[in-house]
C-alpha cells in the first residue's frame, strides 16, 4: 500500500463532475471522470492491466473517493481473506473525503462486504439503484456478488427493476445487457437471455460476459454444436483478456464433454484452462470440475494434472472466501495425498462457519463428505451429500457449475450399485438440465426412459448431457 496515505488528502480542493450517465463524481475533473469510465469499461470487458493503471491513477488523483471504493471492490472480488485489510485501507481513504449521498452508500456497501455482512451490503446497493438506477458500478457489483451467494432469483429481480432505465442511448448499456442476460438465464428465461446477450455482442463482439451468458443459454438448451462454434470462433481473441478467459475455455470443454470428445477436453485443459499452477479460485474450479467429470466417465486423467491443481490450492485454501471453491480445493489435495492440508482447509471453513457463515459451514460439510468417499466410506459420503443437496445453491455458482455435485452423488451411488437412487438423482438433475420440455407428458417420457437404465454406460452417457 506504499504511496496511499491519508495525510495526502489535507487541503485538497473539492471538485465535482459527472460520469457519462449523469451521476455526480466528487474529487475529480472531467478528464479524470473519462479515465475512470475507461477503468469500468475495461474491468467489465475483462481487459488486462486495469488494476496497475488504477493504482497509478489514484496516486495522481488523491481526492477521488470513488476511485478508492472501486479499488476496494476489486480487491474484495479476489475472494481471499488476505485482501480484506487492503480493501479496508482504501475504504478509510474514501471515508476521509467529501462525498455525495450516493458515494457514501457505495462506501457502506464496501464496509459491509469487508465485514461479510451480506444483508447490509445488498441493501446499500439496492438503495443506490432505487434512486440512481443507472449506477453501473452498483448494478454490476450487486448482481456479481449475488451470484456467489446463491441469489439467482434476487439477481434477476435487481436486473429487471432497473431495465426500463437502460435505453439504447445510455452509455454503458452493453454492460447492463450482458449482466441482465446472465441473470435471466439462471432463472430459465432463455429466450430473453439470448436476446440480451446478442444485443450486447452487436455492440462489442468481444464482450466476454455476454459470450458467457450466451454460452450458458446454449448449454442449458442442449445446443452443443452452436456452443462449440461460438467459442471456437471466440478462441481467436480470448487470450487477449484477463484470467476470466479460462472460464470461457471451460465452457468450450463442457460442450466437448457433451460430445464425449474426452481427449479434446484434456487438450483444452492442458493448453488453455489450467496449463500451469494457478491459485485463482475460478481456475481451480474449472480444472477440478473437469477432472472429476472425466474420472466419472472412466477416463484416466493422470496424477500430474491433479498435482498442478493441488499446488494452486495450497496457496489459498485457508484464505478462500468464495465457498463454492472449497470442495474443488479439497478434491485436488486429496487426490495428491495431502491429508494435513485437507484437514487445515476443512478446519478453516468450519471455523468461519462457527463464526456465523452458513456457506462456510456448508462448504466444510460437503468437503467432509468428499473425504469420507475417498476413504472408502462411500455410503456415508452419499448420505451426507443427499442430506445437504437442497442447500447446495447457497454456495452460488451457475447451474452448469453446480452440476458437479450431481456427478459426485451419482458416482457414489454407482459405486454402491444403488440403482433406485441413481435413477432418482438423474431425474432430479433433469429438472434443471432438461431442455424446455413442451409438456408434462414429455418430461414423464424422459423419466420413464431413465427407469429403464441398467448399465453404467447408460448413466455415463446421460451425465454427458
Amino acid at each position: 500500500m506504499a504511496g496511499f496515505t491519508q495525510g495526502r488528502y489535507r487541503h485538497v480542493t473539492t471538485i465535482q463532475t459527472t460520469d457519462p450517465r449523469g451521476l455526480a463524481l466528487t474529487g475529480i475533473d472531467a478528464q479524470g471522470a473519462e479515465t475512470f469510465e475507461s477503468f469500468i469499461n475495461d474491468s467489465y470487458y475483462y481487459r488486462v492491466g486495469v488494476q496497475d493503471r488504477l493504482d497509478s491513477f489514484l496516486l495522481e488523483q488523491p481526492a477521488f473517493g470513488m476511485g478508492h471504493v472501486f479499488k476496494g471492490y476489486s480487491l474484495m472480488s479476489e475472494g481471499l481473506a488476505s485482501s480484506h485489510a487492503k480493501a479496508a485501507t482504501h475504504l478509510q481513504m474514501a471515508q476521509a473525503l467529501p462525498a455525495t449521498p450516493r458515494e457514501r452508500l457505495h462506501q457502506e456497501a464496501l464496509r459491509a462486504w469487508i465485514a461479510q455482512d451480506w444483508r447490509a451490503c445488498g441493501f446499500a446497493w439496492e438503495q443506490i439503484l432505487a434512486k440512481w438506477p443507472l449506477d453501473l458500478l452498483a448494478f454490476r457489483q450487486h448482481t456479481g456478488t449475488l451470484f456467489w451467494l446463491g441469489g439467482k432469483r434476487q439477481q434477476a429481480q435487481i436486473a429487471a427493476s432497473v431495465a426500463s432505465h437502460w435505453g439504447t442511448e445510455i452509455p454503458g448499456r452493453p454492460h447492463f445487457l450482458s449482466a441482465y442476460s446472465f441473470a435471466m438465464e439462471e432463472i430459465g428465461h432463455y429466450a430473453e437471455a439470448e436476446r440480451a446477450a446478442r444485443q450486447a455482442l452487436e455492440s462489442q463482439p468481444q464482450d466476454l460476459w455476454a459470450l458467457h451468458a450466451l454460452s450458458h443459454v446454449l448449454e442449458m438448451q442442449g445446443r452443443t454444436q452452436e456452443g462449440i462454434s461460438l467459442l471456437e470462433e471466440s478462441g481467436n481473441f480470448l487470450n487477449d483478456y484477463n484470467l476470466f478467459r479460462g472460464h470461457l475455455w471451460w465452457h468450450l470443454a463442457i460442450f466437448k464433454y457433451s460430445t464425449r470428445a474426452f481427449d479434446e477436453v484434456l487438450e483444452l485443459l492442458d493448453r488453455e484452462i489450467y496449463p500451469t499452477s494457478s491459485s485463482f479460485y475460478l481456475d481451480i474450479q474449472n480444472g477440478a470440475s473437469l477432472l472429476l467429470r472425466l474420472e466419472a466417465q472412466g477416463v484416466s486423467v493422470g496424477m500430474e494434472r491433479w498435482e498442478r491443481l493441488a499446488q494452486g490450492s495450497l496457496q489459498t485454501a485457508t484464505q478462500n472466501t468464495v465457498w463454492f471453491t472449497t470442495a474443488h480445493q479439497v478434491l485436488a489435495l486429496l487426490r495428491t495425498g495431502r491429508v494435513s492440508a485437507v484437514d487445515e482447509t476443512i478446519n478453516y471453513a468450519n471455523a468461519q462457519g462457527h463464526s456465523g457463515s452458513r456457506r462456510a459451514l456448508l462448504a466444510a460439510q460437503i468437503s467432509e463428505a468428499v473425504v469420507a468417499g475417498s476413504q472408502g466410506q462411500v455410503q456415508r459420503a452419499l448420505d451426507s451429500l443427499l442430506s445437504l443437496r437442497h442447500e447446495f445453491g447457497l454456495l452460488g455458482a451457475s447451474h452448469a457449475q453446480q452440476d458437479l455435485y450431481q456427478h459426485m452423488m451419482i458416482s457414489a451411488a454407482m459405486q454402491l450399485d444403488d440403482w433406485p437412487r441413481i435413477r432418482q438423482l438423474l431425474k432430479e438433475r433433469s429438472i434443471v438440465r432438461f431442455w424446455n420440455p413442451a409438456s408434462l407428458d414429455q418430461l414423464d417420457a424422459f423419466a420413464r426412459q431413465i427407469d429403464e437404465f441398467e448399465t453404467a454406460e447408460q448413466v455415463r452417457a446421460e451425465l454427458c448431457h
